[in-house]
């Protein structure tokens, strides 16, 4: 083999992000250039950079030769076993997973957050489960900004325009050779897209980008930032991934049985098939219906100002002509989008558009969905809250891409090689239980170690030059102090300062002579989100007081690198968003799988996780209704615990320094935290709850040609033409304390008793019970059927019950879908 040769199958090595979290695939690769390797973190900078001389001499090693030989072997083997765990049913389909962002790794910069690391974390999941899956999502030249934070505290945001040489990523050229090109329409003129791949083991993701000879300079320039621009450019990104994207999938030859939105980015995909349907011959509302078949929709935002929304004037200029020309009318994307936003105005909502073209939906935590359904009850305006139909998924991290190395080791060593597949079974890990304390302290004090000295370095970068006593802050930095980590996205209801609300306080917790603290921050602000920027120069500003040198730390250039050291090395992960404002979170699911503690607020995924034994709890299960009040109680909470638990149990140790209270408790979180928020359970219950749903949804609709899909959708119109004629003439009832009885009369006017179901619904509670009516017969007046109900059950005079009358149809995925529900006058006394 020639060293050109061996340059390019090295390249395709490198540009395989399996390495990411194979250590076997990352060894090699930095033994190439160890020290190249560490510094870049980037394979394919790594092989670009080999010299002529360099790879001279690993052509003619043997010993070179072998390792090589080694390592395709290995992957091959991996990639094979992992197609073996693909679940039967979905064995020769494909899922499509749309993203505005992923964050695979540092070396491919086209994520800002949490977003885009669980978009990554789950497609690298979906490889492991062997799930035939395709991302999709946008090659940002520039990605996302670079952070720098100046000597007044200020964040600094500095744009890189990235060689596409550089990253992991390969153009995708048609069958002539040529580059694959796909086009959107934008007012006035078309955009063109080139195609890029990233290969996820058995996974791929694809990536459009505009920055090519064929546009306009202008347009080039629309996919260099993520969540950069103006309105435009937001526009005009959220078209180009939902319409180009789908494009982009039919010119590759893509058939997707299942569509998944991850956010409201990706919603226009939704109108572009409808308009494909169209071409068919079907009429809107089977398009629709049959787009929705097999669409799910996950949502992040806990609050309605996050969501993705448009100007209705912005709609038209973009969009009338988009309907004109794929024999859309305007006002039916209209009513799928509108609605008034928190201050009456009426907006497009891409989340509404998103749910109203899904038929599956969901939050990312149990509490989230709660909130979700608050937030979008009203779109199924007869509905119960608690029965609208949007459930959950609670998020999880990829662990193997997560867990620093001496606990990789451990779960080796007592799990086995195959330990990655065990995260599907939590009992296996009560092997942990019974590992010696000291081997479990020591292992967190080896990556402790490398999180310091990254500490270090990043204060000196920091700060250097800058005038300010950088040494003595930096020899203030202490291994054996107790270290709390507070690392995301500055946003205000996330609430970064509050632990600076008693200096004088924080001051005696964090100097304690014998118990020494250190609070580290790190994290970007939205470049327009002044108050975020503000809460970074407010911690800077204490960093720099002389009592906190060293024991408040400010870190700049948060990313994906900078955030592995803090989880990994961390003792404390620290999280007090406003109640219940963080949908999920997942930073703190990070810090499990290395041992190390969360002292979190109870809300997003920390009220599932939290067993009173796994870490702590700062404040209440409740919602105050008034922020200066929750603000004043969530503070008081989070001093008197550290003061009375959380430092006196860290720091109360045997004689050999081993704090065995707090190891019992780093073994709990390992324990109940990692297998349960892990990406292979959250990839796997989407899987069981949606991809396999929608895929029998989708095959369903597409029955006789259509037939099973048309006749819904003709039993929707007549729903919709009579059920406001419907109305209840009679209920005569009896309630025991553990028995009710109840006949009632219903007149359907024009419809019949095969089209709608009668229940009775019982509320204890916040438990609900329905219970389906027995049809009679019809009653003496034209047009009505009289109905019977029974139930048994506990504490019913305290119950309320009522009657209502649902939809009935074979073909509805859940019987809330249509957002129809006639309730029975009166209650049942």
């Amino acid at each position: 083999m020639n060293t050109e040769q061996l340059r390019d199958q090295l390249l395709d090595l490198s540009r395989d992000m399996l390495w990411c979290w194979k250590p076997w695939y990352q060894a090699f690769l930095r033994s190439l250039n160890p020290e190249h390797f560490d510094q870049t973190e980037n394979p394919v900078l790594v092989v670009r950079g080999l010299t002529e001389k360099r790879l001279a001499e690993l052509a003619a090693s043997a010993d070179f030769a072998k390792e090589l030989k080694t390592v395709t072997q290995l992957i091959d083997k991996e990639l094979k076993a992992a197609l073996k765990r693909t679940p039967k049913q979905l064995k020769k389909r494909q899922i499509a997973y749309f993203s505005a962002e992923y964050g695979i790794h540092t070396c491919l910069p086209i994520y800002s957050g949490g977003l885009g690391v669980l978009s990554g974390d789950h497609i690298k999941s979906a490889h492991d489960l062997g799930l035939p899956f395709v991302g999709v999502g946008l090659m940002y030249r520039q990605g996302y900004f670079t952070q720098r934070i100046d000597t007044q505290g200020q964040q600094q945001h500095e744009m890189r325009l990235i060689d596409l040489a550089d990253l992991p990523v390969q153009p995708v050229f048609d069958e002539d050779g040529k580059p694959i090109l796909v086009s959107v329409e934008l007012p006035e003129r078309d955009v063109f897209l080139r195609v890029w791949k990233v290969v996820v083991g058995n996974s791929r993701l694809y990536l459009l980008d505009a920055d090519c000879e064929e546009n306009r300079s202008d347009d080039r320039a629309l996919t260099w930032q993520l969540y950069g621009g103006d309105r435009d450019t937001r526009m005009a990104q959220e078209i180009i991934l939902g319409i180009g994207g789908v494009r982009m999938l039919r010119r590759l030859g893509i058939t997707p049985d299942v569509w998944h939105m991850n956010e409201g980015h990706s919603a226009f995909l939704a109108v572009e098939r409808i308009s494909e349907l169209l071409r068919e011959g079907f009429h809107f509302g089977e398009a629709a219906e049959a787009v929705a078949a097999n669409t799910i929709f996950t949502t992040h935002t806990p609050v309605p100002a996050g969501n993705e929304a448009f100007m209705l004037p912005r709609l038209h200029q973009y969009f009338r002509p988009y309907c004109e020309r794929n024999n859309i009318k305007f006002h039916q994307l209209l009513e799928l989008g509108t609605l008034a936003d928190q201050h009456g105005y009426k907006v497009f909502s891409l989340t509404a558009l998103a749910i109203r073209l899904s038929r599956f939906a969901n939050g990312v935590s149990q509490l989230h969905g709660e909130v979700s359904r608050n937030m979008w009850y009203h779109l199924w305006h007869q509905v119960p809250i608690d029965e609208t139909p949007i459930d959950h998924v609670t998020n999880g991290i990829h662990t193997a891409s997560w867990v620093g190395a001496p606990f990789r080791d451990l779960f080796v060593d007592k799990l086995g090689e195959c330990w990655e597949e065990k995260l599907l079974d939590q009992p296996a890990w009560e092997v942990i239980r019974g590992i010696e304390d000291r081997e479990v302290w020591d292992r967190h004090v080896e990556l402790k170690k490398q999180m310091v000295e990254m500490v270090r370095g990043n204060i000196r970068q920091r700060l250097g030059g800058s005038g300010h006593p950088v040494e003595e802050i930096v020899s203030r930095v202490r291994e054996d102090s107790l270290f709390i980590c507070f690392a995301r996205r500055f946003a205000t209801y996330k609430r970064a300062a509050l632990i600076f609300d008693d200096i004088d306080r924080l001051d005696r917790i964090l100097n304690s002579i014998d118990k020494p603290v250190t609070l580290v921050f790190a994290g970007k602000a939205h470049p327009a989100d002044r108050p975020g920027q503000e809460l970074i120069r407010r911690i800077h500003e204490v960093s720099l007081m002389p009592q906190f040198h060293g024991r408040v730390i400010l870190l700049q250039g948060y990313d994906i690198s900078l955030a592995r050291y803090l989880v990994q090395g961390c003792d404390v992960w620290l999280n007090n968003p406003r109640r219940p404002l963080e949908a999920s979170g997942t930073s703190g699911m990070k810090v499990c799988p290395n041992g190390n503690l969360n002292f979190s607020i109870l809300d997003g995924w920390w009220v599932e996780g939290y067993n009173e034994r796994n870490g702590w709890r700062i404040g209440r299960d409740f919602e105050y209704g008034d922020d200066r009040i929750q603000d004043y109680y969530d503070v008081k909470s989070m001093y008197t615990i550290l003061e009375k638990e959380l430092v006196p149990l860290y720091f109360d140790r045997d004689t050999d320094g081993v704090p065995h209270g707090w190891v019992d408790a780093m073994k709990d979180s390992i324990i109940t935290l990692t297998p349960q928020f892990s990406s292979s359970r959250m990839v796997n219950d989407y899987v069981n709850q949606y991809y396999i749903p929608a895929i029998g949804k989708g095959d369903r609709a597409r029955e006789g040609d259509w037939k099973s899909l048309r006749a819904f959708v003709e039993y929707k119109r007549e729903l919709n033409r009579f059920w406001y004629h419907m109305t209840d003439t009679f209920l005569h009832a009896k309630r025991e304390n553990d028995r009710v009885q109840a006949e009632a009369g219903l007149y359907l006017g024009l419809l019949s008793p095969d089209q709608v179901r009668v229940q009775l619904f019982i509320r204890n509670g916040k438990k609900i019970t329905t219970v389906n009516c027995k049809l009679l017969g019809e009653a003496e007046d034209p047009g009505v059927w009289r109905y019977q109900g029974e139930y048994s059950g506990p504490s019913l005079l305290e119950a309320e019950i009522k009657m209502r009358v649902l939809p009935a149809h074979e073909y509805l995925s859940d019987e809330m879908e249509l957002g129809m529900c006639y309730w029975f006058n009166g209650k049942i006394e």
